[in-house]
């Protein structure tokens, strides 16, 4: 989704509303993440120009990603409801006044297209599996286990210290 300058300008009050559906499915970016595709993204919200350089974006997205199952690998279906919200500028900020991450566009064309990106690759589970406990898989001497599985510990003594135990220290 791109909007030019002069989009800004024929707007009502330099307001532009949007809801879209998009879609990406293959993206050169989502090859470096655990997302394997987004099939669908529902943006609303809007976009609002400041009447000299900047433009606003308040963003809502919902849709749903699929991402790999951490065991099995399968793909999963994960839902995702966020916001976005970003500042694009249309002529070139000193890197000293840029104190909040403004985006400077190219050629008066602002491209929403990286943002919903961004914001939907954030949401992406950093784990994520369907399998009960039960069905984690296992083999001789090991076994996955979850950081929710209470483990118990044996207090051990380093082999190496054992010798030091067998020492009374007076500590009056």
């Amino acid at each position: 989704m791109k909007f030019t300058k002069k989009d800004f300008l024929n707007a009502h009050l330099g307001k532009i509303q949007i809801d879209e559906w998009i879609g990406i499915e293959e993206n050169d970016l989502l090859h470096h993440t655990q997302v394997k595709s987004i099939p669908k993204v529902h943006v609303t919200g809007d976009l609002q120009y400041d009447g000299s350089t900047l433009v606003y974006s308040n963003l809502e997205l919902e849709g749903v990603m699929i991402v790999p199952d951490s065991i099995t690998l399968e793909d999963l279906e994960v839902e995702f409801d966020t916001e976005s919200h970003e500042i694009y500028s249309f002529s070139p900020i000193k890197e000293e006044e840029n104190e909040e991450d403004i985006i400077v566009v190219k050629k008066d064309t602002i491209d929403i297209n990286p943002e919903v990106f961004q914001a939907v690759i954030y949401e992406a589970p950093m784990s994520i599996t369907r399998l009960p406990r039960e069905q984690y898989p296992k083999g001789n001497g090991w076994q996955v286990i979850s950081d929710q599985d209470k483990v118990e510990k044996e207090d051990k003594i380093d082999p190496r210290w054992e010798k030091l135990s067998e020492f009374k220290l007076d500590d009056d």
